[in-house]
């Protein structure tokens, strides 16, 4: 059994995966484990990476699986993998985490894990997200870590990277249950599991302890945190309803040391007046991101979001009214199956109206085993969807300047 002394995480996609990847960092160097970056000297990434796994003892991979262009980008490692193996070159043991991992095991998931095992057999061991705080375990089930190091980090495996920080992500809860049509994340990450309150605020005790100042919150939809599945899927934007999570933000607002918090991801609708009221707060960020997805009812139906543009427009009004200067960031899909050219417009027109700050927009790429990819015809074309994809960000770049 070799000892190992060096690691490397490659992250993608959003904060639940930058968190994640942040708890398997603390358990790692709670072992001694050393970090080693990427060398900044190398502009090309493959170049990058070839030069740094031999040095490494131990590759984890945190995949995201939003868009087909995420997944590429993991199977491209595997060729800079297999270029080191016919080199005769040392190659780290090798972990795969995250969505691509989560979408092929569970009760949810999308495809056999046998798929992707095929797709990726330079890979020595898969973790799904639910698993992340067990790596040690894992890691010892596969022999290459001593029963020593396996009871060293035991349960108090740290959440975050040792060291100094001034900023962290912290979990407040785990999968999903909204099911919009083109999403893979409740497969991925499983049902929605809210961390409880306790364990969030002495976490984040804990981080300003060690030099935090800022703290985002994540989760798939941060504005259900707590709540039953049957109260969740009552809860309609604008409403009076007092929401758990507005409840969880003012006890942290209270913590002693914190200067700033940040949340995402939030939906629109369950986007309550009592959360609003919430933000007011002063150490709560002046930046909120809200994802619209569409500006069309129509395509809101089909994607099933629980929300119309009216309502939208509606919150982003309240917000604005009860902080003035409030800056909103978005998400968007275009060319999702169905929309035709004068549905894409209606989002031009919302864009033109709300001004966003930050739009993250996405062409669509069909997700094995959504709704959408097994009852939605992706006619669309890809000349259509590139066009619609520059059109909407040009509009973008000048609205934002208002």
């Amino acid at each position: 059994m070799r000892r190992m002394k060096t690691y490397h995480i490659k992250t993608f996609g959003c904060q639940a995966n930058e968190a994640d990847s942040s708890t398997m960092s603390g358990i790692l160097e709670a072992l001694g484990f050393e970090f080693i970056p990427l060398s900044q000297k190398i502009k090309s990434e493959s170049a990058q990476l070839v030069e740094l796994l031999p040095k490494c003892d131990l590759l984890i991979i945190n995949t995201c699986s939003v868009r087909q262009k995420s997944e590429d980008k993991v199977y491209g490692l595997g060729k800079v993998i297999k270029e080191l193996q016919d080199k005769k070159k040392k190659i780290p043991f090798t972990v795969m985490s995250g969505c691509m991992v989560g979408s092929g095991m569970g009760e949810r998931k999308r495809y056999d894990i046998e798929e992707l095992r095929k797709k990726t057999p330079w890979v020595n061991l898969y973790i799904a997200p639910s698993q992340t705080s067990q790596l040690a375990e894992l890691l010892h089930e596969s022999g290459v870590l001593s029963d020593w190091a396996k009871q060293k980090v035991g349960k108090k495996a740290g959440k975050t990277k040792n060291g100094i920080i001034t900023s962290a992500l912290v979990n407040v809860s785990h999968g999903c249950d909204n099911f919009c049509t083109f999403c893979v994340v409740p497969y991925a990450r499983g049902r929605e599991v809210s961390r409880p309150e306790e364990e969030i605020l002495k976490e984040i005790k804990h981080l300003i302890l060690r030099g935090a100042k800022e703290v985002t919150l994540c989760g798939q939809n941060v504005n259900s945190w707590g709540l039953t599945v049957a109260k969740k899927f009552k809860t309609r934007t604008g409403s009076a309803q007092k929401l758990p999570f507005a409840d969880l933000l003012r006890k942290i607002c209270e913590i002693e040391g914190l200067e700033k918090i940040n949340f995402i991801s939030s939906n629109p609708f369950d986007f309550t007046q009592d959360l609003i009221d919430a933000t007011q707060n002063p150490k709560v960020a002046n930046y909120l991101h809200i994802a619209v997805q569409s500006g069309n009812n129509e395509v809101l139906k089909n994607m099933g979001r629980r929300h119309t543009v009216e309502e939208f427009v509606a919150l982003i009004d309240r917000l604005k009214k009860a902080r003035p200067g409030v800056e909103i960031g978005t998400d968007i899909i275009v060319g999702f199956p169905g929309e035709t050219r004068e549905q894409f417009m209606d989002t031009v027109k919302l864009f033109e109206k709300v001004f966003f700050n930050v739009a993250f927009i996405s062409i669509y790429s069909g997700r094995k085993g959504t709704a959408a990819y097994k009852n939605l015809v992706d006619d669309v074309s890809l000349k259509e969807k590139k066009w619609r994809h520059a059109y909407l960000t040009n509009v973008w770049k000048k609205t934002k300047k208002k």
